[in-house]
């Protein structure tokens, strides 16, 4: 098993290699925010993983006071790129680590959108823990996670819950975790509450798509 910070090199080197689309914003993603969040109520989000920013950018769009980190240079550059195009603002970062370049207590909301599964066990708890740290108290954290359901990414099994994508992905040099249920998912996420749980899947003419959907609070 790599270490945390190979981990990490490694799914730099993959993602700056991949092509950068034209990604949609996520349906699945704006139905939860609808859900959970308001601009008034939840004004200050980190978007930690952005990608090409198109989820971010509607974030801004609706409203909110935008930050996000990312690890990977092209697609951090490709979203600049999409909010100069639109004219929003947001306060985008290379990362280097799993350590995030804010204070203490500084968001109302972080989002990690099918990104925190890119680790191992270890540096994943890392993260979590990381999140607690820039959440205000009471903040709320919504992240997606792959369940071994989601057999592209969950493809090759190298340690417990942790697998190497398929090369169909052109990502078969990552790490991925996967979360199998419930009481795996509380017990990961044990430092925080009112933890709820939905997913979204489908396995029309492909392979299935299983994310989980997790909204908690930082109770600290």
């Amino acid at each position: 098993m790599r270490k945390a910070d190979d981990t990490l090199s490694v799914n730099r080197k993959v993602w700056d290699s991949l092509p950068v689309r034209a990604m949609h914003v996520d349906s699945n993603l704006v139905q939860v925010v609808k859900r959970v969040l308001s601009p008034a109520k939840n004004n200050t989000i980190l978007y930690i993983g952005f990608g090409e920013g198109q989820n971010l950018a509607y974030l801004a769009r609706e409203g909110f006071d935008c930050f996000g980190t990312e690890i990977s240079r092209t697609r951090l550059e490709r979203a600049r790129a999409l909010f100069d195009e639109i004219g929003e603002h947001a306060t985008l970062q290379l990362v280097e680590s799993h350590e995030l370049p804010f204070p203490d207590n500084t968001f109302d909301c972080v989002l990690a959108w099918q990104s925190l599964y890119y680790n191992t066990e270890k540096s994943l708890m890392q993260s979590l823990k990381e999140v607690q740290r820039v959440l205000k108290p009471g903040g709320v954290f919504i992240s997606s996670m792959v369940s071994p359901k989601q057999t592209l990414l969950a493809h090759k099994e190298i340690a417990p819950h942790t697998y190497n994508p398929s090369p169909e992905t052109g990502q078969e040099q990552c790490v991925v975790y996967a979360l199998e249920d419930e009481d795996h998912i509380h017990r990961i996420y044990k430092n925080f509450s009112d933890i709820h749980v939905g997913y979204y899947a489908n396995d029309l003419f492909r392979s299935p798509n299983f994310h989980w959907v997790i909204v908690a609070k930082n109770e600290k």
